[in-house]
């Protein structure tokens, strides 16, 4: 298997983990009352300190080398505070402020924001096949959201703000850390990222004030969202992305609001209609389209 092939695979179970971390973040949000600062804080913290006890124990020799170098040490920090950080609390506000269907939407305008970018670095024009995948992605994430019905989208004015913020550091998250993960790989770069963004927002939004009602369907699902929905997926999404570039990566991402869709039919008892059939169909010839390259 190349390179390519494996970065489709890594890019594409990211994403779905994402889409079962999604699921769990509006039960817990919706039935469960949790506030989506104490969520956000708890995914990074938990993240990262799993995945900075693994580095420890797996690739103690490069976390020192890392560590003994300020410009890696200071890019981890950028990357966990504008990027982990701020892609974690705009996307989960998005949802509070309007719904998780139209968040997604708005968040995925990022594959748009970072083809442009990318494109403007190498001053060229997207081929063909990119602008069929990036039409794709768009048509399919916004019929698995919102059914087909542009009304959805007349949303509020703190609604419109945080789900174009969704968007904006979602494009962050992607583009930020590419050198690291060139340099030092996935693992090190997400765990001290997750890390020093989790202590920063900690701090920021004064997490230790924020009150929770515990119960073991909460830990357990908590628990999940820590470890799948964020330690693998984050991990598994940015080795990915490093595989077949930020562009590609971030729109074989979509697979999300698929993952996301079944696991709220299962665990949620949502029904499926036509439009989310059609929609499955738009975002899976997305990773068939990618995938030929």
């Amino acid at each position: 298997m190349n390179q390519y092939k494996k970065g489709v695979i890594y890019t594409i179970i990211g994403g779905a983990c994402w889409g079962i971390s999604g699921t769990c973040g509006e039960y817990l949000c919706t039935f469960k009352g949790m506030d989506t600062r104490l969520l956000t804080d708890i995914r990074l913290l938990g993240a990262g300190l799993v995945l900075c006890l693994f580095m420890f124990w797996r690739y103690r020799p490069n976390v020192k080398l890392l560590l003994k170098t300020p410009n890696a040490v200071l890019h981890c920090i950028v990357f966990g505070i504008g990027g982990l950080m701020f892609t974690q609390y705009a996307y989960l506000t998005a949802i509070a402020k309007t719904n998780a269907g139209t968040a997604t939407v708005l968040q995925y305008l990022s594959a748009i924001f970072v083809l442009l970018i990318v494109c403007l670095r190498k001053r060229k024009l997207p081929v063909l096949r990119e602008n069929i995948a990036i039409v794709s992605c768009l048509v399919g994430t916004f019929l698995v959201a919102t059914h087909g019905s542009f009304t959805s989208l007349y949303i509020s004015k703190q609604g419109l703000f945080w789900g174009f913020l969704a968007a904006v550091a979602a494009t962050l998250y992607i583009l930020i850390p590419q050198q690291l993960l060139a340099d030092w790989g996935s693992i090190i770069p997400t765990g001290i990222g997750m890390l020093t963004g989790g202590i920063a927002f900690f701090f920021i939004m004064r997490v230790w004030k924020i009150s929770v009602k515990l119960d073991l369907t909460t830990v357990i699902i908590t628990l999940l969202i820590v470890l799948v929905g964020t330690v693998l997926a984050f991990t598994m999404f940015l080795k990915g992305t490093s595989l077949v570039g930020p562009a590609r990566g971030n729109m074989l991402g979509c697979v999300e609001p698929l993952m996301a869709t079944v696991c709220s039919a299962v665990f949620l008892d949502t029904v499926f209609l036509p439009m989310d059939i059609i929609g499955f169909g738009f975002i899976i010839a997305t990773v068939f389209i990618l995938a030929k390259s």
